[in-house]
C-alpha cells in the first residue's frame, strides 16, 4: 500500500480576510477626513461670505439714507425754484399792467392833441414825459434795457417833431441816456450756458473718490531714506543696507490720516454721476431763466458734491471745480442806469 499523502495544516493558511478588513477600516478612516477638511474649508468660506454681505448691507443702508437726503434737497430745490418762477409771473403781470396803463395813457394823449388845436406843443411834452416815465419803470422794474431804450427813441423822435430850441438840452441828455443803456454791461448768458453743457459732457468721466486706481506708482529709489545706508564700511553692512532698500521698495506702510473711502457698486457710481448732471443741468435752467440767486445755489450744490464724492487732487475735477467758480462769480443781474435826468430837463422846460 502507498503511503498516506500529507495535507498542509489550516493553521499555515495566510489569514486574507483579516487583512481586508483593515484596508476597509484604513479607507474609512481616510475618507471621514476628507469629509471634515472639506466640511471646514466650506464653513470658513461661508463665515467670509457673510461677513462680506454684512458690510455691503451696511453700506447700502447708509448710501440709501444719503440718497433720501438728497431727494429732500432736490425737492426743496423745486419748491424753491416754482415760488421764484411764480414770483416772475406775478411780476410780469403786473409789468403788463403798467404797459398797458401806459399805452392808454399814451391813446388818450394821442387823441388829445388831435382834437384840441393850439396845444399840441404841450400834449406831445406830456406824451414824451410818459414815455420817459415808461423807460425809467421798464429800468428799475424789469431791467429791461432795449425796451427803454425803445422807448427814449420815440420821446426823442416826438422832441424832433417839435422843433423847438428850447429841447436841444433834453435831447442831448436823452442821447447820452440811451447811450449808457446801450452800452451798460450785459452777462454773457450764452457763453455761461455752454460752459454749463461742456460739463455736463465731462460730468460721467470724473473720477470718483471710492474707485479703485487703475494702476499704483511704485515708490522710486531715489524717494527711499538713504540714512541707513553706510557711505562706506565692510561689505556685510553694505550688503545688509542694500538687502533692506530692495524690501522697502518692494513693501510700503503708510499710515492714512483721513477715514479709507469704502468702494462703490457700479450703481452707486451711476447715481452719484446722475446727481451731478441733475444739479449742473439745473444750474444752466435757472441761468437761462436769469435767476441769479437760484443759479449761484445749484453750482454751491455742484462743488460741493465735488468736494464729497470725487477724487480732490485729479486735473479734471480740478478744471471742472475752476469754470463752476468762474460761472458763480459772474454778475447775472447788473446794475442799469436810470434814465432820469432827461425827465428833470423836461419838467424843467415845460413850467
Amino acid at each position: 500500500m502507498d503511503e498516506p499523502t500529507t495535507l498542509p495544516s489550516i493553521a499555515t493558511v495566510p489569514p486574507l480576510r483579516n487583512s481586508s478588513g483593515l484596508w476597509r477600516w484604513l479607507l474609512l478612516v481616510v475618507i471621514a477626513a476628507a469629509l471634515g477638511y472639506g466640511g471646514w474649508r466650506v464653513w470658513q468660506k461661508l463665515e467670509a461670505t457673510t461677513e462680506t454681505l454684512e458690510a455691503e448691507d451696511a453700506l447700502i443702508r447708509r448710501l440709501s439714507q444719503q440718497l433720501r437726503a438728497l431727494e429732500t434737497d432736490h425737492l426743496q430745490t423745486q419748491r424753491r425754484l416754482a415760488d421764484t418762477q411764480a414770483m416772475a409771473q406775478r411780476t410780469a403781470m403786473a409789468l403788463d399792467t403798467v404797459q398797458a396803463q401806459q399805452d392808454s395813457a399814451l391813446k388818450s394823449i394821442e387823441s388829445l392833441d388831435a382834437t384840441l388845436k393850439g396845444g399840441r406843443t404841450r400834449f406831445q411834452l406830456a406824451a414824451v414825459e410818459e414815455l420817459l416815465l415808461l423807460a425809467h419803470d421798464r429800468v428799475a422794474l424789469s431791467k429791461d434795457a432795449s425796451s427803454a431804450v425803445i422807448a427814449l427813441e420815440l420821446a426823442d423822435a416826438r422832441l424832433a417833431a417839435l422843433a423847438d430850441a428850447r429841447l436841444l438840452p433834453v435831447r442831448e441828455q436823452l442821447a447820452s441816456e440811451r447811450l449808457a443803456l446801450l452800452t451798460a454791461a450785459k452777462p454773457d448768458l450764452t457763453g455761461a450756458a455752454l460752459s454749463l453743457g461742456s460739463l455736463l459732457e465731462r460730468a460721467a468721466s470724473l473720477p470718483l473718490r471710492a474707485r479703485v486706481p487703475n494702476r499704483f506708482d511704485p515708490v522710486s529709489p531715489a524717494d527711499l531714506d538713504q540714512a541707513d545706508q553706510p557711505a562706506g564700511g565692510e561689505w556685510p553692512a553694505r550688503l545688509w543696507a542694500g538687502t533692506k532698500a530692495a524690501l522697502a521698495a518692494v513693501f510700503r506702510i503708510q499710515r492714512e490720516s483721513r477715514p479709507v473711502d469704502r468702494l462703490l457698486p457700479p450703481e452707486q457710481e451711476a447715481l452719484i454721476h446722475t446727481l451731478l448732471t441733475l444739479k449742473l443741468e439745473g444750474a444752466r435752467l435757472a441761468l437761462l431763466r436769469q435767476e441769479p440767486a437760484s443759479t449761484r445755489d445749484l453750482i454751491d450744490a455742484a462743488l460741493r458734491w465735488l468736494d464729497q464724492y470725487y477724487v480732490a487732487g485729479d486735473a479734471r475735477v480740478l478744471a471742472v471745480k475752476a469754470e463752476l467758480e468762474r460761472l458763480r462769480a459772474l454778475d447775472l443781474n447788473p446794475s442799469l442806469p436810470l434814465p432820469t435826468k432827461a425827465l428833470e430837463r423836461l419838467r424843467a422846460v415845460s413850467r
